[in-house]
């Protein structure tokens, strides 16, 4: 898979949309794509006459990396950082990629850096910090973006297009390499958060009104950049849809008759390549995109045509194959047993379709409930951690909504010293930001670990935090309480078993209402392929 995503970024062919298991590597193969080419231009413009400050400063905003989380925006930053310190030592590493995120102690350092050394080749950052930066509300924008030449003609031939359309050439010289000519949307499912097919339609509507920071900022991008003008030229008029039948019933709202247009819409509309490694190439990453968001990053206008698709053998959500995974069930009377087959479970069967109807407020609880309830899986992950030992880093997981440093002091009261996740990029500790100085990941593993003898690190996240983590040893993953989706679980269990390597997943749930967060996890597992190993440590 490396290689096919390697080869396609590097001769931009076509637009990609990439679906690979967790801990295939696609994020690291794209940020070594990217860093290659932009090394690649660096050398052409110096040959083309430029001195280094002059090549640098034609090649800033190069390439712009859309993450979800601002710990996959550190994480990509460290990767170049390393490798632009053992291979490049000469070019200055802020020229090169910055890291963009929202938050107090990160916005000030990032303006600073930004005025100092000017718009890096490669900038990297959360939807709602680079849409600050590139498109701000009042002011000058930090980060200013541009077309490529190449795709300012082609902007122009489509809005006289008759049919036929061929990709010229780029112009040469040094204004070639202008402008944003690699757009990357990592985990694109998680940025967008497109309403999945069962959602209703008071909640599609609420995401029409509101659209989520990733959206607005890359259809502010591709604004600028030309490709809406592209793909609005390409629109064929669409007859208004009438809003009710004879009968009264809203047109509009009717599923199966929206997807069929999308559908009819899709296919009349005429597809015309303009992917070159002068003009602009997409590539959207996730390791559970689907059909659905390509349809639907075509028909928004974002693609000119189908992206190529890097894909899963099977077309499924995958998860890594080396990775053991338990279910641990908290009960109302505070035991702690393993899941249940349906057969087993006596709640299962006096479940009411009134008691189904209720499940979204079954995650609602109190701020005692929720304390307790902290206190219980606390208590469960130290225990689990003590009964396997495990020998790499473990990656506790919490719900989106819970606190990591009230949970790391409920963990610490049973033994376990945990730190949150961006201890890892924090630039007091020396790990990120300072590579030459040869500071690794374990100076932290040796401060925090309760057992000096045996280091063991233990990090806490929140739920969205899992997508795109790299922790390479990481062997144990407890994610403490109810997943999200199907998809969630895929992601925060595929932070261990990366590359074959052996990992171990727990995941504590309390029992819920008639057992329906059990019944939830037996439907996550059914859904990933997923048998559950019974714990041998627990007593059923």
């Amino acid at each position: 898979m490396q290689e096919e995503l390697i080869r396609n970024t590097t001769t931009a062919t076509n637009n990609l949309l990439v679906r690979q298991h967790t801990g295939s590597g696609k994020t690291f193969a794209l940020i070594l794509s990217l860093l290659s080419l932009t090394i690649r231009d660096h050398h052409i413009l110096r040959e083309l006459g430029l001195d280094e400050t002059s090549a640098l400063s034609v090649q800033q905003a190069n390439s712009v990396v859309v993450v979800p989380n601002r710990e996959l925006a550190f994480q990509i930053e460290s990767w170049v950082s390393r490798l632009m310190a053992d291979a490049y030592p000469e070019i200055p590493r802020q020229k090169i990629i910055g890291r963009y995120v929202s938050g107090v102690p990160y916005e000030a350092q990032q303006r600073g850096v930004l005025k100092r050394h000017g718009v890096p080749a490669i900038v990297v950052g959360t939807p709602r910090c680079l849409l600050e930066l590139a498109y701000p509300e009042d002011g000058t924008p930090l980060i200013g973006v541009r077309a490529p030449d190449l795709l300012v003609d082609i902007v122009e031939q489509s809005e006289q297009f008759k049919g036929e359309f061929k990709l010229g050439a780029a112009k040469p010289g040094v204004e070639s390499y202008r402008g944003v000519r690699r757009l990357v949307l990592d985990e694109v499912d998680g940025m967008l958060r497109l309403p999945n097919r069962h959602a209703t339609e008071r909640q599609k509507l609420l995401r029409r009104e509101k659209p989520k920071p990733g959206q607005i900022f890359v259809d502010r991008l591709l604004g600028t950049l030309g490709v809406t003008r592209i793909s609005n030229s390409l629109r064929p008029p669409v007859a208004p849809a009438r809003s009710s039948n004879a009968k009264g019933w809203k047109k509009a709202s009717d599923l199966a008759l929206a997807r069929k247009s999308l559908a009819a819409e899709t296919k009349k509309r005429p597809e015309f390549n303009i992917v070159n490694e002068h003009s602009l190439q997409i590539i959207a990453v996730s390791a559970t995109a689907n059909k659905d968001l390509r349809n639907w990053m075509v028909h928004r206008g974002w693609m000119t045509m189908r992206p190529l698709m890097i894909d899963n053998p099977g077309q499924n959500i995958d998860v890594p194959t080396a990775t053991t995974h338990h279910c641990l069930v908290i009960e109302n009377n505070r035991a702690i047993r393993n899941l249940r087959d349906k057969s087993e479970s006596p709640q299962e069967s006096s479940r009411t379709e009134a008691d189904t109807l209720q499940k979204e407020e079954e995650g609602d609880r109190s701020d005692s409930e929720q304390q307790t309830m902290m206190e219980q899986m606390s208590e469960v992950a130290a225990n689990v951690i003590r009964e396997l030992e495990p020998r790499g880093s473990v990656i506790i997981f919490t719900r989106s909504d819970a606190s990591t440093a009230q949970f790391g002091r409920v963990l610490e009261s049973y033994g376990v010293v945990a730190r949150d996740i961006m201890t890892r990029f924090d630039e007091q500790l020396g790990v990120m930001i300072d590579q030459s100085q040869g500071k690794e990941f374990l100076d932290i593993q040796e401060k925090y670990s309760p057992n000096k003898d045996k280091p063991l690190c233990v990090f806490l996240a929140t739920e969205e935090a899992a997508r795109g983590l790299d922790l390479p040893d990481a062997s144990l993953v407890l994610i403490l309480d109810i997943p999200k989706s199907v998809a969630s679980y895929a992601h925060l269990s595929g932070r261990t078993g990366r590359f074959g390597q052996p990992g171990t997943v727990v995941t504590v749930v309390p029992v819920g209402r008639l057992g329906w967060f059990e019944s939830k996890m037996r439907g996550i597992f059914a859904a990933l392929n997923i048998r559950p190993t019974k714990a041998e440590f627990i007593q059923d």
